[in-house]
This record gives C-alpha cells, sequence and structure tokens, in this order.
C-alpha cells in the first residue's frame, strides 16, 4: 500500500514538473513574440519612417495649394500700378457640421438652422438654396466675399463654415498705363500681357502647400492643418515709366484721337541717354481689371507689334550716313529738279518743286529727290550698312511681349529701283519703338541705346534691390555728326522748316 502511494506521490510531481516547464515555454514564446514584434515596430516607426511617412501623411492629411500673393509693379516715383488684394470664398465645414449633428458632446438641431439662418441673412441666399449644399461635403458657399460679408461672418466665429483664400489682381488705375502692365489670368496667377507676361517668373513667387487633417471618412478638417511648404509673395517690380508724363500723354493723344479719327494713335516717350521708357501709350486703350470687354486689337501693344512705312522720317538715316561718310558738308549743293525727276524708270516728285537746295535745305525742307541724290552717291551698300547699324530689321530687345523684327530686305533682294524708295523711308517698315531709338542717335551724342521699361526688381523679404537694368549702348555715329545733325534738324521746327507748327516757346524741340 505505501508502494502504490509512494508511485502516486511520485506521478504528481512529475506532473507539476512537466506543467511548469509548459509554463516556461509558453512565456518564452510569448517573450520571443513580444521581441519580434518590437522588432518589426522599431523597423517601421525608426528604420523604415521615411518609406512610410509619406504613405501615413497621404492617408491622414490631405495636401492643398494655397496660391502666392503676386508682387506689386510700380512707376518709378514709386505710385503703384498693379497690387494684389486677398479674396476669400466661403465653404461648408462637414465635419464640424456633423459633430453638430451627431456627437453628444456637440449635438444640438438648433445650430445647424442657426447656421443656415445667418448665413441666407448675411449672404442675402435662399435657405432653400443652403439646404441643398449644406448636405454636398464642402460645398462652395459662395465665391469672392465682399468685405462687409468676410467682416461680418468671421466676427461672429460661426461654427460649420471656414473661408478658402485666394488673390485677385488690381489695377487701382483703370486704364492707365495698360499697354505697358498688361493683365493677368482670371486666377490672378500667371500675366498673359505686358510686363505681367514677360516678368511672371518674378512676380508670381512661389506657391503653399499645407496640410489638412481627415477624419477616419476621409472627410477634411479644415480647423486642423500644417504647413508643408510656405508661400512666398512674388517680387516687386519699378517701371522706368512716369505716371506724371504717361497721363499727359493719354490725354494728348484720345484729344487726338477724337479730333482726327485715325484708327489708332501710338506714342513713345524715351531718355535718349539710357533707353528708360518715361512714357508709352496707344489709344484706343483698355482697362486691365476687364480686360475680356475688349477686342483683341485693342488690348495689341501696337508700340512694338504693329509696322509702318516710316517715310520722311527715314531720311535721317540717308543724311547722317552721307555725312558720316564726309561725301558732303551742311552747305553742299544739290539740284532737286524743279520737283520731277526721272530716275531708274521712275519719275520720283518733291511736294514742292525746288531747284537747288543745300544739303541743309535737303533735310529741313524734306525733298525727296535731294534726298535720293545723298543716298545715290553713298552708294546701295553704304545704305544698307548704316540701316543695319540704326538697328532697322532687328528687335530692339525692349522688354514687352510680341515685339517684331519690322521689315527690311537683304542687300542682295534689292531692286534697282530699292536705292531709291529706301532713302525716303518706302519698301521699309518699322515699329514705333526703332523709330524713337533711331531719332535718339541724334540726341545723346551718337549711340543706339536699348529700350527697356523696367528699372529695377526688389525683394520685400531682404529690402534688396535684385536687378539693376544694364543700360547697354553702341556708339554708330561720330559726336560731329550727330551735333552738325541736330543743329539742322533743330531748324525743321522753324519757318524755314516742314514742322514750325512744332515749336515750344523755351524748349528745345527737334524734329
Amino acid at each position: 500500500m505505501k508502494r502504490i502511494l509512494k508511485n502516486q506521490v511520485f506521478l504528481k510531481q512529475g506532473q507539476k514538473k512537466t506543467f511548469e516547464e509548459r509554463i516556461g515555454y509558453t512565456k518564452f514564446i510569448f517573450f520571443i513574440g513580444f521581441v519580434v514584434i518590437f522588432l518589426q515596430l522599431f523597423k517601421l516607426q525608426i528604420i523604415d519612417y521615411s518609406k512610410y511617412k509619406p504613405i501615413e501623411i497621404k492617408t491622414i492629411y490631405k495636401k492643398i495649394k494655397l496660391i502666392a500673393e503676386r508682387g506689386r509693379i510700380y512707376d518709378r516715383n514709386g505710385k503703384l500700378l498693379a497690387l494684389d488684394i486677398p479674396r476669400y470664398s466661403l465653404h461648408f465645414d462637414t465635419w464640424m457640421i456633423n459633430k453638430m449633428r451627431n456627437d453628444p458632446k456637440e449635438k444640438d438641431p438648433k445650430k445647424v438652422e442657426n447656421l443656415k439662418e445667418l448665413l441666407s441673412n448675411i449672404l442675402k441666399i435662399e435657405k432653400n438654396e443652403l439646404e441643398e449644399k449644406i448636405n454636398i461635403p464642402y460645398a462652395l458657399i459662395k465665391k469672392d466675399l465682399s468685405p462687409e460679408e468676410y467682416k461680418k461672418i468671421k466676427e461672429l466665429k460661426i461654427k460649420g463654415v471656414y473661408f478658402e483664400k485666394t488673390h485677385k489682381r488690381v489695377y487701382p488705375w483703370g486704364n492707365h498705363a495698360s499697354h505697358i502692365i498688361g493683365y493677368t489670368d482670371i486666377d490672378g496667377k500667371n500675366g498673359l500681357e505686358g510686363v505681367e507676361y514677360i516678368y511672371n517668373s518674378f512676380l508670381k513667387g512661389k506657391d503653399g502647400i499645407y496640410l489638412v487633417l481627415c477624419d477616419g471618412l476621409g472627410n477634411l478638417i479644415p480647423s486642423v492643418k500644417k504647413t508643408l511648404i510656405k508661400e512666398e509673395k512674388g517680387k516687386d517690380i519699378v517701371l522706368t515709366v512716369d505716371s506724371n508724363i504717361q497721363y499727359i500723354v493719354e490725354e494728348e493723344i484720345k484729344k487726338g484721337y477724337e479730333k482726327f479719327t485715325p484708327k489708332n494713335i501710338s506714342v513713345i516717350v524715351m531718355d535718349a541717354e539710357n533707353g528708360e521708357i518715361l512714357a508709352l501709350a496707344n489709344y484706343p486703350d483698355f482697362d486691365p481689371n476687364n480686360f475680356s470687354k475688349f477686342d483683341l486689337s485693342i488690348i495689341r501693344n501696337k508700340c512694338v507689334t504693329d509696322l509702318f512705312e516710316p517715310g520722311s522720317i527715314f531720311k535721317i538715316v540717308t543724311t547722317a550716313a552721307a555725312l558720316e561718310e564726309n561725301l558732303f558738308t551742311p552747305s553742299s549743293i544739290i539740284k532737286c529738279e524743279n520737283g520731277e525727276w526721272l530716275v531708274r524708270g521712275h519719275y520720283l516728285h518733291d511736294v514742292h518743286p525746288y531747284g537747288c537746295l543745300t544739303f541743309e535745305q535737303v533735310i529741313t525742307k524734306s525733298s525727296n529727290i535731294g534726298t535720293v541724290k545723298i543716298a545715290m552717291e553713298l552708294g546701295e551698300e553704304k545704305l544698307y550698312q548704316y540701316c543695319k547699324k540704326f538697328g532697322f530689321g532687328e528687335r530692339t530687345g525692349i522688354d514687352l511681349p510680341g515685339e517684331i523684327k519690322g521689315i527690311f530686305r537683304p542687300l542682295e533682294n534689292w531692286s534697282s529701283y530699292s536705292i531709291t524708295a529706301i532713302p525716303i523711308g518706302q519698301e521699309v517698315g518699322i515699329t514705333s519703338i526703332q523709330g524713337i531709338r533711331a531719332i535718339s542717335v541724334f540726341a545723346n551724342g551718337g549711340y543706339l541705346v536699348r529700350p527697356h521699361i523696367i528699372k529695377e526688381v526688389k525683394d520685400e523679404r531682404s529690402y534688396e534691390k535684385i536687378i539693376n537694368y544694364n543700360n547697354e549702348k553702341k556708339r554708330i555715329l561720330t559726336p560731329q555728326t550727330t551735333q552738325i545733325m541736330k543743329e539742322i534738324l533743330k531748324k525743321v521746327v522753324t519757318e524755314e522748316g516742314t514742322a514750325s507748327s512744332a515749336k515750344i516757346e523755351g524748349y528745345n524741340i527737334y524734329g
């Protein structure tokens, strides 16, 4: 009996030992599992963090782009010509509305009804229209709130709505300098014409990106967001334009248009020394705030896009070239054939019949016959070279969009009659900007300058001038030639010249 009991005790002790071993194994397995899980979490959260972070962000957050404020445009005196003003659109905050409907802490049917009531009163929108929109996720309630509407809603701190901020491009002076400034697209993001277009890369700035939190159903929570890339305002641009001169030009060409009813008028005022454009205008003009209401033919900047046959103003090239080559002096006598001359199989005429004129008189009285005789003495090749020196047939490089080269054929394409037509401005097509650059050569002592509209680009954040325009100029005539031409051109606006009505007492005028 004792033996049997002994065996039973032995068995019980063996069973106890086996049970303890099983517990130990189980603990070990749990420990190993814990270690594996820990290592996996460590790998996911520490080692592979950079790999999975974008997926996490993409799942929890939604990227929202915020268009940066566009840089401002000023005239040379600091007058503001173009700027962005903030504008706000109002949306329903679906997440907050659902919270007001379902969350025990926020639940209150009256809150949603009060929201619609307030919005209806402030925005003058029918409640049934708001009822339709409130069930659409993040529906747009109203675009471009007025300043008063924005202020009222902001001050009331209404739950269930949020503002989306954008910018509106505004031109405070309307039509003023419209062909210089140009305009932007409807969103105010990209320039489409004028300075807005040509310097778009400076003006548009850098857009920001925000991460807006989403709930478990993917609904946005607009009140919870963080900055991924902060937006940067565009750089400001200062123009060479003087608004005072620009206004005078615009007033005068409008008067001229009303009096003489031409198809259009173009005027440029340029500093002959450095090529700075002080004023540039076309009439009819347009309002860049409402550019879509105007025909493209009006919006086009004709000072740089349209060409015309220059006629007698081209004679300055022919006569200056002859002086530069020492072929004539101001007192040289030229026979002008009494107003009619058969040359190269064609009759050439003057407006008034002249017998003999001095070189100087050929210019002041604008004799076609005298000018062609000077050109034939100069020769086709020399005439061609000087026309190229004055920049005809090439773009001036002005920083405005749409500039054309004009028309000036290569020498090999001239006909036998070209030497009798080109010297007096026929068979040639130039732009207004080419014309003023050419006449400026005589005002600045013989230099061909590069016209430009920009004075500097400024970074508002660093208060640093980024660009100062490099004034390019190239000598094409000697000071002696330009001085002789200046004295002759001064007489053009006297009683002995063809433009006496352009004379202004107290000013030196050259024509």
